[in-house]
């Protein structure tokens, strides 16, 4: 009991000194604390503006803390513990104990809004219960109740009685006296400021809908982002904002799930569509059930626009350097063309003039082959947009563009296709993640070496391992090696956009890319796409 006064004195010594409203609170959960509960949440409110707020909290861990914000006490379950004649059964003292026993509905809704710490293997009879509650009014200015505390967990393990309440009721008599009436409405109203700044200030839109969808409010940046004032705004279903009905039914089919995040087209006045990132999370009652939507939504269309140009710059710079090869390629049909129609303007016969015209058509046809494989690297318009696509088909593609620049000489290769079905991606931006990987493989080997290249199905996903056994990545690199412009290679020898535009690529195509070290040295990237829905 000594040890118990001290610690008391203790905090009350400190709540004499403390000056912020914050501070005091936190004191006085202490304080409770030291009265003999492991557990303590300390709620003020003011029933004028209906506010209810978690001001302090003792014993409990940050996740039990996040619980409690997420699911705390409504002014009406307080007023209802406080005023309604059925609770007077009760009360100890001036707590209200409700032992786990109570079979009630109010009950039952106030313990869905609390948290429950690890339940005893076993209960004993006069034992304090995990499910048992005990709540400790806060008085002040004049008889005034400003706050309720909610303990949990007696030291001594044993259910409450007025004796035990005693010192618990005392403190919190004392402590509250050393706070000023002000300080609570300034309290709540600066929480009410800040959180009223957050959404004006924002620069994300921020709509609020109600449970029928229904928009109710909207911010200043709304406005600006969608073109749209809050007269014309409020009322419209938030389907309005929409730019289709595929793109609405994504985050309606999400919040079946809870939340969604990610990008969308919507619509701005006049019907102008833009691409969207956005975030929508339902705000749940007490009970779980949804009383409205908040959808924040960031115009990203210029980053959209970057990412493309990004991707077409890496590609034209990879065709520069695919270019060069191919010219030298083209050489060998083109001289055996020449070569050919020369001998045929000199050659009387006519058997003879067949067969090289039948050559001439085979060097022609091999001329066409290697400008189509540029061709279908670099087309963008229409090949951009996704298809079904043969994996090992674009793999293969991309190997023997490489192979074309006489990069492969002093390098094995190894290759094994699985039986694979089709992907849903854009044939040239697949081929394209598949030259980066291989031009990065070979790069990396600059003695020779061994690429190997392997396909297969991992369960609904289609798996590329592309593998060197080059000199690895460096520890210090590895967190960087997807961030835009970032190199290991002298300057002039690389963009730096290679393994970025991979990664956005293949998460375009709702894919995944990363990266392993290889025992016997060097680096395998593995790229998996999920298969084709039907």
């Amino acid at each position: 009991m000594a040890e118990v006064l001290v610690k008391i004195l203790d905090v009350v010594s400190r709540l004499r000194n403390a000056r912020t409203f914050q501070e005091k609170m936190g004191l006085i959960a202490e304080g409770i604390g030291a009265c003999g509960w492991t557990y303590v949440h300390l709620y003020v409110f003011d029933r004028d503006r209906q506010e209810v707020k978690s001001a302090a909290y003792w014993g409990i861990d940050e996740e039990g803390r996040r619980y409690l914000e997420a699911n705390r006490m409504t002014l009406k379950e307080i007023e209802t513990i406080l005023m309604n004649p059925r609770f007077e059964q009760f009360k100890i003292g001036r707590c209200y104990y409700i032992p786990h026993t109570v079979d009630d509905e109010w009950v039952s809704e106030l313990r869905s809004s609390g948290w429950t710490p690890a339940e005893k293997e076993k209960h004993q009879e006069n034992a304090w219960h995990p499910e048992d509650m005990l709540f400790i009014p806060l008085y002040g200015f004049g008889g005034k109740v400003v706050g309720l505390v909610s303990v949990d967990e007696p030291d001594d393990g044993k259910v409450p009685t007025e004796q035990s309440l005693r010192p618990v009721e005392l403190f919190v008599d004392y402590a509250v006296a050393f706070i000023e009436e002000s300080e609570f409405k300034s309290y709540l109203s600066k929480s009410r400021n800040v959180l009223s700044e957050v959404f004006n200030l924002s620069p994300a839109a921020i709509v609020v809908s109600d449970e029928r969808d229904k928009i109710i409010h909207i911010n200043p940046a709304a406005e600006k982002v969608f073109g749209f004032g809050q007269d014309e705004l409020i009322g419209k279903d938030t389907s309005f904002l929409f730019a289709k009905s595929e793109n609405l039914q994504k985050v309606l089919d999400a919040r079946e799930n809870g939340n969604f995040k990610g990008e969308v087209l919507l619509k701005r006045k006049g019907d102008k569509e833009f691409w969207g990132y956005v975030v929508d999370v339902p705000v749940k009652s007490f009970a779980g059930q949804v009383e409205s939507y908040l959808l924040m939504a960031l115009d990203i269309t210029e980053t959209k626009n970057l990412q493309y140009y990004l991707i077409r710059a890496e590609k034209l710079a990879g065709i520069g350097v695919l270019a060069s090869g191919i010219a030298h390629e083209l050489n060998n049909p083109l001289y055996g063309i020449l070569g050919l129609a020369e001998a045929t303007l000199e050659e009387n016969d006519i058997d003879m003039v067949h067969e090289y015209a039948n050559d001439i058509v085979e060097y022609a046809r091999e001329a066409a082959e290697i400008v189509k494989d540029l061709a279908g690297y670099s087309y963008s318009s229409q090949m951009e947009t996704a298809s079904t696509v043969n994996p090992n088909l674009a793999m293969q593609n991309a190997l023997k563009m490489i192979s074309r620049l006489g990069k492969l000489n002093n390098i094995e290769v190894v290759e094994d296709y699985g039986d694979l079905d089709e992907i849903n991606a854009s044939t040239s931006e697949l081929q394209q993640v598949f030259v980066n990987l291989i031009t990065n493989a070979i790069d990396s080997m600059p003695e020779g070496g061994t690429l190997t290249i392997q396909t297969r199905e991992v369960g609904d996903f289609v798996e590329a391992r592309v593998s060197d056994t080059g000199s690895g990545i460096p520890t210090k690199h590895r967190t960087h090696i997807f961030e835009p412009f970032f190199t290991t290679k002298p300057v002039g020898e690389g963009t730096g956009l290679g393994l970025y535009i991979c990664y956005r690529i293949v998460n375009k195509y709702k894919g995944a890319i990363d990266f392993e070290e290889n025992e016997q040295g060097g680096t395998t990237f593995i790229v998996k796409f999920p298969l084709k829905q039907e």
